[in-house]
């Protein structure tokens, strides 16, 4: 990382009371500082970050990006002083991303973007041709994190990953212009921050400005089984290649779901096994593969690599548990990821299978929120789960329209005795806990594998 005087020049900032740190690392959460790091004080919607610069310096912080000097301790040190905190944390972030020279692989889409992201990584990994794989940290895909990101980048790094997330018109386009990606993935198309987007077309529409924004020599690899990514496609020319199941330049046939994912590949020849799980991650796995490729790994590595895969926590996870499987997919969820666990869950297990599906409601889906939820009920029900457990307001109000013996509405205290009463002691019982971030239905879970403890 740049010396702090060189920070300053960089962003455009006044330093003041300089000393020459250079700083560990960059980082925004008060919280999360140790010895050495350059604190960025950025005012969100709940919290300002000028009220936690005596917490930061009192930690070990070199020095801070502030608007308000006032706001630090006396003496502090390394004070740089911008009218915008976080436009300079983005110009910063721009400036080191220039100096590196490194392949960068932006992705994006509805759903499975961290997914193929860790996909991706591990089987670049097992590759002696790529001198080092940067996957960026958690799912840092905003305006704030992607930069946080990118300035986490080690300088001896050949290839860096790192997701683009979008809540409103003109945010994918922001993200790519600090990034600069010659590689972008779009892994699907589907209803998700509908607020602020309105509508799928205009999902569709946003996603596909990465592929857009590329450079001349840029690679676009997109999901074509998306009819709206299809669309788009069209005047694209040779811009892209399109994977999927039905639809494609390269195409993977399924020959298995559950309990892991195989898929075989003509062109490049592959059979890609991975310890993933259902028909909605198979697009995922051939991006990853696909993508790998691209960027010269051989078809061997790509389909040992696969097999040795850790599949991410909280997306589609299966974990054991006293009364048989917990599918953990809390992490977040929309219609087309919901629709996509619940066929999952279908197939899991046999004929004397007990399948449960605790369904947290689905925020942030725009007018239609209501619609989205009756259809994943009745998606439920047609795919003949045992049992369904409503939680969130919409969600209950989504099964109250639906009379059905297998519709449990139960307090969420009561949720897990409820599953204990419907899973046989025999083991043989799969339970899909999915729902939005913000219901933190991972507790649920940590109570499920713990009984009997």
């Amino acid at each position: 990382m740049y010396p702090v005087g060189d920070v300053a020049r960089i962003v455009g900032g006044d330093l003041l009371r300089g000393d020459g740190a250079v700083p560990a690392r960059i980082v925004h959460d008060s919280r999360e500082i140790s010895e050495g790091d350059l604190f960025v004080a950025l005012r969100g919607r709940r919290t300002d970050g000028h009220a936690f610069l005596s917490d930061v310096f009192a930690h070990g912080a070199c020095g801070a990006l502030v608007s308000d000097p006032s706001s630090a301790p006396a003496g502090a040190r390394n004070l740089i002083v911008v009218d915008d905190p976080l436009e300079a944390l983005q110009r910063l972030a721009a400036t080191w991303r220039g100096s590196l020279d490194a392949t960068f692989v932006g992705i994006t889409g509805s759903n499975g973007k961290t997914t193929t992201r860790a996909l991706l990584a591990h089987i670049l990994r097992g590759s002696d041709r790529i001198r080092g794989v940067f996957n960026a940290p958690k799912n840092y895909n905003t305006d704030v994190g992607l930069p946080l990101a990118l300035l986490a980048m080690p300088e001896a790094t050949s290839i860096g990953l790192f997701e683009l997330g979008a809540e409103r018109p003109g945010d994918i386009a922001a993200l790519v212009d600090v990034l600069a990606p010659r590689v972008g993935l779009i892994t699907s198309v589907g209803p998700s921050h509908l607020d602020g987007l309105g509508s799928v077309e205009a999902v569709a529409r946003e996603k596909w400005s990465l592929v857009e924004r590329l450079p001349p020599d840029g690679i676009g690899i997109v999901n074509a089984d998306s009819s709206d990514l299809r669309r788009l496609m069209q005047g694209a020319g040779g811009r892209c290649a399109s994977v999927g199941i039905e639809r494609g330049d390269v195409r993977g046939r399924i020959e298995q779901e559950v309990p892991q994912l195989i898929l075989t590949v003509d062109d490049p020849p592959m059979r890609l096994a991975a310890p993933v799980i259902g028909r909605h991650n198979a697009v995922n796995l051939l991006l990853a593969g696909v993508t790998a490729h691209r960027l010269g790994v051989p078809t061997g590595t790509i389909e040992e690599r696969a097999e040795t895969f850790v599949p991410v926590p909280h997306r589609l996870e299966p974990i054991d548990a006293p009364l048989g499987t917990v599918l953990d997919d809390t992490y977040n969820a929309n219609p087309a990821s919901t629709a996509g666990a619940l066929r999952a869950l279908a197939r899991c297990g046999g004929p004397e299978t007990r399948r449960v599906f605790v369904f947290g409601e689905m925020r942030d889906l725009g007018p239609g929120a209501h619609r989205y939820h009756r259809e994943a009920v009745d998606l439920a029900l047609d795919l003949g789960i045992d049992a369904v457990l409503p939680v969130g307001d919409r969600a209950v109000a989504a099964c109250r329209t639906r009379p059905a013996d297998t519709i449990r509405l139960v307090n969420r205290d009561e949720l897990r005795h409820t599953i204990r009463s419907i899973c046989p002691a025999s083991r043989d019982a799969f339970v899909l806990v999915k729902g939005s971030r913000a219901l933190e239905l991972e507790r649920l879970v940590d109570e499920l594998v713990r009984d009997g403890e």
